[in-house]
């Protein structure tokens, strides 16, 4: 009987199934942390972008994302603005123009995807591509 116990690992035997909260004694179980979503919209409030709370602010902002309040605190703020990474209208003259650019089709298609796409399936290709060999 005795060989069966000295069998348990050493770890398991100094083991507590409930951990000692000794670091922690004024503070309640059930309150999780200060971190609160008015508290983080508070926070929030003083940055004009996500990138300068992250960086000034990263508990609060690491509390916001693991709770899933991130956009709940940056109604305030606006989004940033892109250009569009193709031009809003591709017309036969702007792909006859990127296609005099080059001198082979395959080139074409590397460097102006897009367009050569765009006149191949509206039928332009063979236009913007009659000057290449």
């Amino acid at each position: 009987m005795q060989a069966q116990i000295s069998q348990v690992p050493l770890f398991k035997q100094f083991r507590t199934t409930t951990p000692v909260r000794n670091w922690c004694l004024n503070q309640s179980v059930t309150e999780e942390s200060y971190w609160t979503l008015e508290r983080c919209i508070e926070e929030a409030a003083h940055f004009t972008t996500r990138v300068d709370w992250e960086k000034k602010s990263p508990v609060s902002y690491a509390k916001a994302i693991k709770r899933g309040w991130l956009t709940k605190c940056t109604t305030h703020i606006k989004g940033f603005k892109r250009k569009p990474a193709v031009p809003a209208t591709w017309t036969l003259e702007k792909c006859i123009d990127a296609g005099r650019q080059c001198l082979k089709r395959a080139e074409f298609k590397k460097r102006f995807h897009y367009a050569y796409e765009l006149a191949r399936q509206k039928g332009w290709l063979e236009t913007c591509c009659e000057h290449m060999t």
